[in-house]
């Protein structure tokens, strides 16, 4: 399996059982997409499957690989591919935690500290 195909996979997984979620992932990926094509022309069908390691963790090539990690990671906002949390993705978590209760809650497992913290606020 390639990592382009490991990455819609991941994104299909999630929208079994999140839509919601799998949508807010695919919005800010295209988001993502769109940005490397407008500033270095790279079209989707010409993003490589993995870029060198150095690159990908200083976040200075684009990669399905790097894509794939994030969505493993439960990175919400998406701060491995360069996002910054926004007072939208807030709004959309906190809706996301109240609709989906039985999924995301504080036992929900992420390395996102910044996640984890929202999570224990809201959850108790």
């Amino acid at each position: 399996m390639s990592w382009q195909e490991y990455s819609v996979f991941l994104l299909e997984s999630i929208g079994i059982y999140n839509r919601d979620l799998m949508m807010h992932y695919y919005r800010k990926i295209k988001k993502f997409m769109i940005w490397h094509k407008n500033k270095y022309g790279i079209e989707i069908k010409d993003i490589p499957d993995t870029a060198e390691c150095k690159l990908e963790n200083q976040k200075k090539a684009i990669s399905w690989r790097r894509i794939a990690r994030a969505i493993e990671k439960n990175d919400f906002y998406l701060r491995r591919l360069s996002f910054a949390q926004t007072k939208n993705d807030d709004r959309e978590l906190m809706e996301l935690i109240h609709k989906w209760d039985n999924l995301l809650n504080k036992k929900t497992k992420t390395d996102d500290k910044l996640l984890q913290k929202i999570i224990q606020e809201q959850c108790g």
